[in-house]
């Protein structure tokens, strides 16, 4: 079907419209789907896809912008050149030969020239340079080419333009073609049966001569149908002029006319972009919104009918889609949405929606576009269609909290997803714990993921999250973090106390004791102090001690009498004279002490209380005698043996 449509096609001079090169950043992605008989899918085969295939560039080039004609197309590099691939039996490819290609090749442009914007003919090419020049080549039966001469070309040759004139936009029609002037003029040549170049004639021309806009009218874009031609003006309006058979002028009627005429708009609406295709045409409006009119067989308006339209009518596009670019050829439609997504209408004979069906659409079906590309310039041939594209990024960081923990106290995980494509709406994140996974969560609105878990043992873990991917927005790892789990906090202090001085002891004598305080619990301690019931002060050699590690602590107490009790009587020898015996009291003093200690959360840590006893003499004969003068005498002190401090005599009587 497709050999005979392209065999009727040349034989009635119908023609392909240009496809107009969006600006894009930089990419090596260029994305080609529908028919491919002369190898303009560019993938090193002429087989078909209803499905986007990678265009085989050559390693390291980069694009900024992509074109088709009808059955061939171009592409623009960052550095200026200009690729070309598909059909090339008129030398449109630009490479000096008549060959067709199905990989890109190198248009032989002209040393030192740059090329800024492309744009696809028919069967011919266009190409815009740095410097306001216009080259062209193939297909020149009409004098398309604009070099004077109705020569095909198989290597660019300049376009005439007048002295003086810079051009800023170019546009490859059937066989004729159009340039904008830096001062919004509107330059055109080539056929002009239908009046298409906007000059009151139907007179063919080789070189460029001047549409006839409105008095005062600047244009700011163009496109160029198959015998029509639109211009976009500075203030929204569009205007037509050429063939009117499908009323794809827009003016409400179906007559020809050799000078522009204004489309009929909806009241209020402001265009920002136009496209043409064979016989109708697309204007994108300011707030996203697609208009279309023209000839519509196969639903290529895009209004759910194949109704022909004499003015514009809306392209029923999804619920809150917003398109930034349009791009149109023979019977189909491309609009490059907001968020990176395209959409196709029409015609879809060898596949050219990009559905994965060859089934016409007359409302808007997606491009079923590779896993996590977004789309950033379109091109519609007559029976494919071209994309460039990016690859989408994502980014996924991991916190928690808290990162030191003890077993089974609960770590929440919180992972957040970034997307070039902005946030994600959904989706998977997968928490693993070096290599075994320990739970899953949704992406909410925010793009955060939240799981808070309890199954961490002991030791120390590398924590990781893995977004999944969702819709245009791929997968990602974060860098790992790292979960400490640690024997909770145990905290306990013992005390040892022992008496460093050496016995026997008297009331009176001074006597030292040390403390060992260890800690036996599994923290560290600090602010160790010790309290003893009768040591007024204790010191210690250190106040923090780590886990096993222990502390000495110094004190000392004179012993009174109040500290001796109780008291056992044993009978010793001595005495002043000869070797008689007298009686003693043997008396214990015990006090007791007690270490404390503050943990890291600010607790007190208390010890067992340590005690240490002695043993205290006095002699029981003398205590007697001290009862004695005090009950009789009233005086406390005794001297030697046997005297009161009165200054009386008096032996103390055994049984006193």
């Amino acid at each position: 079907m497709l050999a005979v449509l392209v065999t009727a096609l040349c034989l009635t001079g119908l023609a392909a419209p240009p496809a107009s090169a969006q600006p894009s950043p930089p990419t090596d992605i260029a994305l080609a789907w529908g028919n491919n008989d002369f190898g303009q899918l560019g993938d090193g085969t002429t087989t078909s896809s209803s499905m986007p295939i990678n265009v085989h560039l050559p390693s390291g080039v980069q694009l900024t912008a992509i074109a088709a004609g009808s059955f061939h197309s171009l592409a623009l590099t960052t550095d200026g050149h200009v690729l070309a691939w598909g059909n090339n039996g008129y030398g449109q490819l630009g490479d000096g030969a008549t060959t067709n290609r199905s990989t890109p090749v190198e248009v032989l442009l002209p040393a030192g020239v740059q090329v800024t914007a492309i744009s696809g003919g028919q069967y011919h090419s266009l190409a815009l340079t740095s410097d306001g020049r216009v080259f062209a080549w193939g297909y020149n039966a009409y004098g398309q080419l604009g070099d004077g001469t109705t020569t095909n070309r198989s290597t660019p040759v300049e376009v005439h333009l007048p002295a003086g004139v810079q051009a800023t936009a170019i546009s490859g029609g059937g066989y004729h073609s159009l340039a904008l002037t830096s001062d919004g003029r509107v330059l055109a040549w080539g056929n002009n049966s239908a009046g298409q170049l906007g000059d009151g004639t139907t007179t063919q021309r080789t070189t460029p001569v001047e549409v006839h806009l409105p008095a005062g009218t600047q244009a700011t874009a163009i496109g160029a149908g198959a015998y029509h031609s639109l211009a976009l003006t500075s203030d929204g309006r569009v205007l037509a002029w050429g063939n009117n058979f499908y009323g794809q002028l827009g003016d409400g009627t179906t007559t020809n006319r050799s000078t522009p005429v204004e489309v009929l708009l909806p009241a209020g609406v402001q265009v920002t972009a136009i496209a043409s295709a064979w016989y109708y045409n697309l204007a994108l409006t300011s707030d996203g919104r697609v208009l279309a009119w023209g000839e519509n067989n196969f639903g290529q308006l895009g209004d759910g009918t194949t109704t022909d339209r004499l003015t514009p009518v809306a392209v029923h596009l999804p619920v809150g889609v917003q398109v930034t670019a349009i791009s149109a050829n023979a019977y189909h439609s491309l609009a490059l949405t907001s968020d990176g997504r395209i959409l196709a209408w029409g015609y879809n004979v060898s596949g050219q929606l990009g559905d994965g069906t060859t089934t016409d659409s007359s409302t808007p079906v997606q491009v079923h576009l590779p896993p996590f590309t977004r789309a950033t310039a379109i091109a519609a041939g007559a029976y494919h269609s071209l994309a460039l594209a990016v690859r989408e990024a994502s980014s996924t960081t991991l916190t928690a909290s808290p990162t030191t923990v003890t077993p089974g106290q609960p770590v929440t995980l919180t992972a957040h997803v970034t997307c070039t494509a902005g946030t994600p709406t959904g989706g998977e994140v997968v928490f693993f714990d070096g290599t075994t996974q320990i739970g899953t969560a949704t992406v909410n609105a925010e793009g955060n993921a939240t799981l808070t878990t309890t199954s961490l043992g002991l030791g120390t873990h590398e924590i990781t999250a893995r977004f999944q991917g969702e819709g245009t927005c791929p997968p990602s790892v974060s860098e790992p973090v790292t979960v400490t789990v640690e024997e909770a906090p145990q905290t306990a202090l013992t005390l040892d106390k022992r008496v460093v001085s050496e016995g026997p002891f008297k009331v009176g004598d001074r006597v030292e004791y040390a403390y060992t305080v260890t800690n036996t619990g599994n923290t560290e301690l600090h602010n160790v102090t010790v309290t003893d019931d009768l040591v007024a002060r204790v010191t210690c050699d250190a106040t923090t001690i780590a886990p096993g590690q222990s502390t000495t602590c110094h004190g000392s107490h004179t012993i009174t009498r109040s500290d001796v009790t109780p008291c056992k009587t044993a009978k010793e020898r001595g005495g002043d004279k000869g070797h008689g015996k007298h009686q003693v009291m043997r008396c214990q003093v015990t006090n007791t002490a007690q270490a404390t200690a503050i943990d890291p959360n600010g607790d007190e840590v208390t010890s067992d209380e340590a005690t240490a006893t002695i043993t205290v003499k006095v002699e029981k004969k003398k205590e007697k005698e001290k009862e004695h003068c005090r009950k009789h005498h009233g005086h406390k002190k005794v001297y030697g043996n046997d005297r009161c401090d009165d200054g009386h005599h008096r032996r103390v009587a055994e049984q006193a």
